[in-house]
């Protein structure tokens, strides 16, 4: 293969890909108003308007409507790409623009910090009108401290499962397995089951994306475990969970206790109020908290790339050692 000439055939490529894509990504970020995923984002939304029309309909019939739905708005695209890769002389490129197309992190890092300056500067209702675009939950209702810990969780939580877990999958299987994975996340974003028009056709694209987001959330937690003490977080962790699933529940135990500061607790989605498990620390949240969870996402992502480097560390030192 053309490739050969300057890596050697033995050597795994998506390592030192990886680099080169986060890289890229970082400092030449697709505008959200052209990024694929936003496309994709429309097309789900539309998707579901035509095969969900009454969320009152039989509960089986919205299980079998969701997972059709799933099948239907993946299968088209992944089969394109894999075709593509049959007739591509260089499929580490298609790979490439794979993982690029399936990031998104720098725009949503950019407006949570716009929100966070909003928040310092006291305009609160603008704040929440804008994060809206960023929330799941209502936010129109939120005082200051509650939309900080709000944005304080979503990027958490997001980076983990956006941002982190597609790498990782990228390192398993390659520039198809992180898109498969990213645009399942998308589905489930789109069709929230936590919403009252998709509390059963959302549940096939959440169950698949709560299985397959378990590395990135576990790698997560454990990066921050070993970076702000495993005993404090495994004294949180150790609750049980009401009304979340004990992984993203111990990710926000693991970012509570990184953040010395309170996260958890009731929400309100539309009208329907979810009470949530609490993890208490000293303090509550505040607006400058927003940028240091961004730190701690940067940690973890940092933390994909350092195992990145260090996989690709090995192989050439074997290599040249054989």
């Amino acid at each position: 293969m053309p490739y050969n000439v300057f890596w050697p055939p033995e050597l795994w490529l998506n390592p030192p890909l990886l680099l080169a894509v986060v890289l890229l990504s970082t400092f030449l970020p697709l505008p959200s108003a052209y990024h694929p995923l936003s496309l994709y984002r429309y097309l789900a939304f539309s998707l579901a308007r035509k095969v969900n029309p009454d969320p009152n309909r039989p509960r089986q019939q919205l299980y079998i409507s969701g997972t059709l739905a799933v099948v239907i708005a993946t299968l088209p695209i992944l089969a394109l790409c894999y075709s593509l890769y049959q007739f591509a002389e260089l499929p580490f490129l298609l790979d490439g623009i794979l993982l690029y197309a399936s990031l998104n992190w720098s725009q949503r890092r950019a407006d949570t910090l716009q929100l966070q300056q909003l928040l310092q500067r006291g305009q609160l209702s603008l704040a929440r009108e804008r994060s809206a675009n960023l929330l799941l939950r209502r936010s129109d209702n939120l005082t200051a401290m509650g939309l900080s810990k709000a944005l304080c969780e979503s990027v958490l939580l997001r980076s983990s499962s956006e941002v982190v877990a597609t790498l990782l999958w990228f390192l398993l299987g390659g520039g198809i397995a992180a898109l498969a994975y990213r645009l399942l996340v998308v589905l489930q974003q789109q069709w929230n089951c936590k919403l009252a028009d998709f509390t059963y056709f959302g549940l096939p694209a959440n169950a698949l994306v709560q299985l397959l987001s378990a590395p990135g959330l576990l790698f997560c937690c454990v990066v921050l475990a070993l970076n702000y003490g495993i005993r404090r977080c495994w004294r949180n962790c150790r609750a049980k969970p009401v009304n979340i699933s004990r992984l993203p529940y111990w990710l926000l135990c693991c970012g509570a206790t990184a953040l010395k500061r309170s996260l958890g607790g009731p929400v309100y989605y539309s009208e329907r109020k979810l009470a949530r498990s609490r993890i208490q620390q000293q303090q509550q949240p505040a607006a400058a908290d927003i940028n240091t969870a961004l730190k701690l996402c940067r940690q973890c992502q940092l933390a994909v790339v350092t195992l990145a480097s260090v996989i690709l560390l090995l192989q050439w030192v074997w290599w040249y050692a054989r």
